[in-house]
């Protein structure tokens, strides 16, 4: 499993060109399926538009590099229409808010953990002070949404508890 921030930046290594392709810009959230549908890659033709490296072509991400067969599995926009429904949805996950079911507020995700399969594994909660952390697995959470993040559970007391204390803690306002 590896954070996003791990993947991110990461030179793309063709293993049989033996050449560098890119590196990884962003990932392509598949909000639906709570999975990473494609790397978003940014070349030196970075100006000719968006390429997508589709997350099932890649063989490995390991800690210098992701590895993929060919500069064949990149996909030009125009290649790319299977994943234009979810470049127009433009789902992020870090940086939502993430909400229970039952409308409270537990801080904002900092970060997501994927899996070798390429699904979001784990968020990672930051509460409203930025002191706290907390991991959600993927199985707690109902919507990867463009602004929320919905899950089922409420982050532990210790958690609550700290929120509430920055909460009265803040100054009131004359």
């Amino acid at each position: 499993m590896k954070k996003s921030v791990e993947i991110l930046g990461l030179p793309i290594i063709s293993i049989t060109e033996g050449r560098e392709l890119g590196s990884s810009k962003s990932l392509l959230i598949d909000a639906q399926n709570g999975s990473v549908a494609a790397l978003i890659i940014e070349d030196e033709d970075w100006f000719r538009g968006v390429k997508l490296l589709p997350y099932d072509s890649v063989i490995a991400i390991g800690d210098d590099a992701i590895t993929i067969t060919n500069s064949e599995n990149i996909l030009k926009l125009a290649e790319a229409t299977d994943y234009e429904p979810l470049l127009n949805q433009n789902v992020r996950v870090i940086g939502t808010k993430a909400i229970t079911k039952a409308g409270s507020i537990q801080g904002v995700v900092s970060e997501i953990v994927i899996g070798e399969s390429g699904k979001i594994a784990k968020c990672t909660i930051a509460t409203e002070n930025e002191t706290d952390t907390k991991d959600i697995a993927a199985e707690q959470i109902s919507i990867f949404g463009k602004q929320v993040t919905i899950i089922d559970c409420e982050l532990p007391e210790e958690a609550q508890l700290a929120q509430k204390k920055t909460k009265s803690a803040a100054p009131v306002k004359p």
